[in-house]
């Protein structure tokens, strides 16, 4: 079985999803996830986890879902191995507090889960004041001035982010304010969407709530 990631926009309307879904069916397909990651203006985003008997039906798979009226393709990721649940990781992410007593060592527990997860380029813990880089899984652009060479880090994702922050749609930014950290997370395609930003925001939570009581 080849698993998929298909991120698909399509108008909110009942039966529209359920088109998509026939026409996945009609190659043999098989619909294992849905996650809604952002609706609004009368339409909505929504990211299918797809089985496929074969990688040689993609492209008939593509084909298909675009006859459905209305709709367009964001996205289509390859996935190794398992599709990724995102539920779990937050559970296994609460787990976690129980067994890491150490901040970084919890940071480190973060970044990488989310970076996996959401199969984004970096996954960064960074200080406070947003200039120096606490943790990080995979590589930060630099742009961001986490190399000191173009400013600080300022503002928080979707509140008014200032800087090189602002207006980027491949970052989310979530706040730390036990720890006086902030998580960034960069992926510039398919761009974040409003519950990946709000699930990244609650990770962020959890390992903030970790580190209570370790200054």
């Amino acid at each position: 079985m080849f698993n998929y990631l298909i991120r698909v926009k399509l108008p909110d309307r009942p039966g529209a999803l359920g088109a998509v879904a026939s026409r996945i069916g009609s190659v043999g397909g098989d619909v294992v996830s849905i996650d809604i990651l952002q609706r609004g203006g009368g339409s909505v985003v929504d990211e299918l986890g797809v089985g496929l008997a074969s990688d040689a039906l993609i492209d008939l798979l593509r084909d298909e879902i675009l006859e459905v009226d209305g709709v367009s393709i964001e996205s289509v990721r390859a996935v190794e191995g398992a599709m990724p649940d995102r539920d779990t990781e937050l559970l296994d992410m609460a787990a976690e507090l129980f067994k890491e007593a150490a901040p970084l060592g919890l940071f480190g527990h973060l970044t990488a889960r989310v970076r996996r997860c959401l199969a984004a380029t970096f996954a960064a813990v960074v200080d406070e004041g947003g200039s120096e880089i606490v943790i990080c899984d995979g590589e930060p652009p630099h742009d961001l001035g986490l190399d000191g060479r173009s400013g600080p880090v300022t503002g928080r994702d979707d509140a008014g982010a200032a800087g090189p922050m602002a207006g980027r749609t491949d970052l989310a930014v979530a706040p730390m304010n036990r720890a006086g950290k902030i998580l960034i997370v960069g992926r510039p395609d398919p761009v974040l969407r409003k519950r990946e930003r709000q699930w990244i925001s609650t990770m962020a939570g959890l390992a903030d709530y970790g580190c209570r009581g370790t200054g």
